[in-house]
């Protein structure tokens, strides 16, 4: 998987290089430490408000034309994680090179001098702490940046001159939460940081030297990212091979690897990414682990055909009292916007890849059909994949609906519908001609016709007869409550049977000389089909949320 994702990457870090990873490179909440030449020190704050980064000088002016200084050095001055920092396993030195100084605050300010000496210089004065075979076939790569006089002496000189500025900094830090970092840089070039950044990966990228082979002078190790592989993760190991890692890389594929998950921390969690893959990732203390990913072959910014949306059921804005206009929908990402907005309840986007738990926002019905459709959503809008988003449509437009009238969405559950309908015309389907059936259950019931109804015109009248009945009682909100006995009744016996029921509860305001509705009832009652609700329920539904014949005067009606 990791393999068919780097091909991608790597076209894209060949033409821009670290830029790629720095551009979306963000700095740690902290106090930030430069110090110059002149061995001055200049002090900044990193901090997040609202979910945006600010730098600035501890006086409070803007510093933001310094962070990209700040940014590169940071980087290439990172452990890997801390599990792989020199002073393991106490891990409170969180940079990789003799140029910085990355630790906690509250560490900080309790590290002594020799602590630092002993656990971060001497170990990179020469690196002769690491004795391994294939450790010391790795460091005489680096002869050339290791051995030379110019850099210990230049890191003898820094490590003196930290010594004699670190209390002062421990009193600048003090006045910190001890949760964020102090992170010092010594001014330097940046391919110097980059040097010796190199130095440290090659030591520390792989997941365990111990596991690293050379094969015709190639050292091959496991990789460190997407794959955890140690002492409390045995049951990873190949125990009837050889070699018990799952698979090996070599070391440049090692470190393209890092570069990518370098990069993917920095992307949004459910992106099209470099062109043609689609990749969906969860960060893990600060790491990112892909959980998915798939090549898109074809990028769907606008639709073939638009998608018009009718206001089928004559729906009014409750405030204005006006008739809600026809839509057409042109572009993808609206058509995602609207499916949220009008069947989800705006609680899809930023659920795609959450776990989804209930709350104010999210009904125990809604977590269930969330998880019943959201791939298929995600399929359609970000995979541009639309085989099952139309099924879905078709099978839970409904349930949506039903979960608005439950909520007391009424106007929102309008909208659903006739989203609903519009979607399958849309692709194809036949849909209910809603001023038709209107038409013709009008003129049986004020001819008094008792001809048998069509399954599709009984549920819709007990849609229509079910709405006027509630409409009856004189309770001071009349919620979905009185509703919920008709959606449950899945037979026409059993609907008939609590329109019955109902029928008697309010018959005292209903007139004799009511025809049309005495008419309806009657028909109603005489239907003999052993229909399912459940298969009927789009026109019970357009029955409850459509214009309500029985109180349509005689020019309305036409």
């Amino acid at each position: 998987m990791i393999y068919d994702i780097l091909e991608v990457f790597k076209k894209e870090y060949e033409k821009n290089g670290d830029k790629l990873i720095l551009d979306n490179y963000t700095l740690k909440d902290g106090l930030y430490v430069k110090v110059n030449k002149d061995n001055s020190c200049e002090y900044f704050i990193a901090e997040t408000v609202k979910k945006e980064k600010i730098f600035k000088t501890i006086d409070g002016t803007s510093a933001k034309n310094e962070i990209d200084w700040f940014k590169s050095r940071d980087y290439y001055s990172n452990v890997i994680d801390t599990a792989k920092s020199y002073d393991a396993p106490k891990k409170t030195i969180h940079n990789n090179n003799y140029l910085t100084l990355f630790m906690k605050i509250e560490a900080f300010l309790n590290v002594e001098f020799a602590y630092l000496k002993e656990k971060l210089y001497r170990k990179v004065f020469s690196f002769k702490s690491f004795k391994s075979k294939n450790e010391k076939k790795i460091l005489n790569n680096f002869c050339n940046i290791i051995k030379p006089y110019s850099r210990k002496k230049d890191l003898i000189q820094k490590m003196k001159i930290l010594k004699k500025i670190l209390e002062s900094i421990k009193e600048m830090a003090n006045n910190y939460s001890p949760k964020e970092y102090v992170r010092i840089y010594f001014e330097d070039d940046v391919m110097t940081y980059k040097n010796e950044s190199n130095i440290y990966l090659a030591l520390k990228n792989f997941n365990d030297n111990k596991y690293s082979i050379e094969i015709e002078k190639i050292v091959y190790g496991l990789s460190n990212y997407n794959m955890g592989l140690n002492n409390k993760k045995v049951y990873l190991e190949q125990k009837t091979k050889k070699l018990p890692t799952p698979f090996m890389v070599t070391p440049e594929i090692g470190l393209q690897i890092k570069l990518f998950f370098d990069w993917l921390v920095f992307q949004p969690y459910g992106v099209n990414i470099l062109e043609s893959i689609y990749l969906n990732k969860h960060s893990d203390n600060g790491k990112s682990i892909v959980n998915d990913f798939e090549y898109i072959p074809l990028k769907i910014e606008k639709l073939k055909n638009p998608i018009y949306v009718t206001n089928y059921l004559k729906a009014k804005d409750f405030k204005t009292k006006k008739f809600i206009e026809d839509y057409t929908i042109k572009e993808l990402y609206q058509l995602e916007t609207k499916v949220d907005e009008i069947f989800y309840n705006k609680q899809l986007t930023h659920n795609y890849f959450n776990d989804i738990k209930v709350s104010q926002y999210i009904s125990k019905n809604l977590q269930t059909l969330l998880y019943e459709t959201k791939t298929s959503m995600l399929n359609y809008f970000k995979k541009y994949d639309d085989r099952a988003f139309y099924q879905v449509i078709k099978k839970y437009g409904s349930d949506f609906v039903i979960e608005h009238l439950r909520q007391n969405r009424e106007l929102k559950a309008k909208e659903n519908l006739n989203l609903k309908l519009s979607l399958l015309k849309h692709k194809g389907e036949n849909i209910m001609d809603i001023q038709n059936i209107q038409k013709e259950m009008i003129n049986k019931l004020v001819t008094s016709n008792y001809e048998t109804l069509e399954s599709e015109e009984f549920f819709y009248l007990c849609g229509q007869v079910t709405k006027y009945l509630l409409s009856q009682s004189e309770a001071f909100q009349k919620n979905a409550d009185l509703l919920e006995p008709f959606l449950r009744a899945n037979s026409a016996k059993k609907l008939k049977k609590d329109i019955e029921i109902t029928y008697f509860k309010y018959k005292h305001k209903i007139s004799l000389n009511h025809i049309k509705f005495n008419n309806a009832l009657s028909l109603v009652m005489a239907y003999a089909g052993v229909d399912k609700l459940s298969l009927n329920m789009d026109s019970f539904l357009v029955g409850v949320l459509s214009d309500n014949i029985f109180y349509m005067k005689k020019e309305e009606e036409k």
